[in-house]
């Protein structure tokens, strides 16, 4: 996260303060790392202390728990991709410095589709690349 705010912050744009993370995902312990986990037991004691304005949270890829059982694989990661284009577009694409996402989750099926989905759309990354 700070490395993130820093290389912004010094090619000039220190508008970017935003971050989006994926529920259910644990990024550390730090106060700046909690503030992207959404795991409760180890989120809920420092509540008061995480800044909470500049975090926002999208789906994690789960075709187990998550799919809807009229739904195929590639409707899923479809409907994720755009719930994450959405997100960009609702917080202001110029404003976001990083998309979190762990590379493991424990669904190993969408996730592969779900991040080359992402990677090959332009509204996310292209306007962090702005």
């Amino acid at each position: 996260m700070k490395l993130a705010r820093q290389y912004y912050v010094a090619i000039g744009q220190p508008n970017r303060t935003r971050f989006i993370g994926r529920r259910g995902a644990f990024h550390g312990l730090t106060l700046g790392a909690l503030g992207l986990t959404m795991r409760d037991v180890v989120r809920t004691p420092y509540e008061p202390l995480i800044a909470q304005d500049n975090v926002s949270f999208v789906s994690t890829p789960n075709t187990y728990r998550d799919m809807k059982e009229t739904e195929t694989v590639d409707e899923y990661v479809k409907r994720l991709a755009d719930e994450l284009d959405d997100e960009f577009q609702r917080v202001g694409p110029g404003n976001v410095c990083a998309f979190m996402a762990e590379t493991v989750t424990g669904s190993v099926s969408s996730e592969s589709l779900y991040a080359s989905a992402i990677a090959n759309r332009n509204a996310c990354f292209s306007q962090m690349a702005a």
